[in-house]
């Protein structure tokens, strides 16, 4: 397709698309000339990806570390989970793990690497929130965790296992994409278990 149904198709303008090839987030088409090339659906649904991943404020730069993870899939699935958190953004990624963090873990016989960016999320998102006069004690800690764990089993199980690529995709947008879903029903959730006191 051209660079014009690649814009209908996908809903993002022109110059939006001219701009994602400048920066890298979008591989270039087939060259079919000085000034024309083809796109194929790959490039549609990389399109869609990034507008997605914007859409849901990744910046420029981070949906561009994405995109390379993309391009450069690991050779396990464990490895293809760890590439897509290692490339999406990280609230508080310079804030140091608290012991705290690394005790609820331990803990709970979560493995996870030490150099995990959602360690220093969650050490910064803790430190926030207390900040904020919700107090977040370690038995509330402890039942969020365990609660997320259902979550991740999900998570884990719904990748798929015929593709790295498709499933490095799946893992990212996944992640960010479903993020707003898993608030949404806890909200939900919140106010079903208040009726029901």
């Amino acid at each position: 397709m051209r660079m014009s149904e690649l814009s209908e198709r996908s809903g993002v303008a022109v110059p939006t698309l001219k701009y994602y090839l400048r920066e890298g987030l979008l591989p270039a088409g087939e060259s079919l000339g000085a000034t024309r090339a083809d796109y194929s659906d790959e490039h549609l649904r990389r399109v869609r990806l990034v507008r997605a991943l914007i859409d849901a404020g990744v910046s420029v730069a981070e949906a561009k570390r994405v995109t390379e993870a993309l391009d450069d899939p690991p050779r396990s699935r464990h490895d293809l989970l760890g590439r897509a958190q290692y490339a999406l953004p990280a609230p508080h990624a310079d804030t140091p793990v608290s012991e705290e963090v690394m005790a609820l873990l331990a803990g709970l016989g979560w493995a996870v690497t030490p150099d995990s960016p959602a360690l220093h999320s969650l050490s910064g998102a803790i430190a926030a929130a207390r900040s904020a006069g919700v107090p977040l004690p370690p038995e509330a800690l402890r039942g969020y965790a365990e609660a997320t764990e259902g979550v991740a089993a999900v998570d884990v199980a719904n990748v798929p296992t015929d593709d790295l690529a498709s499933a490095l995709h799946r893992v990212v947008a996944g992640t960010v994409l479903v993020d707003p879903v898993l608030a949404a029903l806890r909200r939900l959730a919140q106010e079903h278990m208040s009726s029901q006191r």
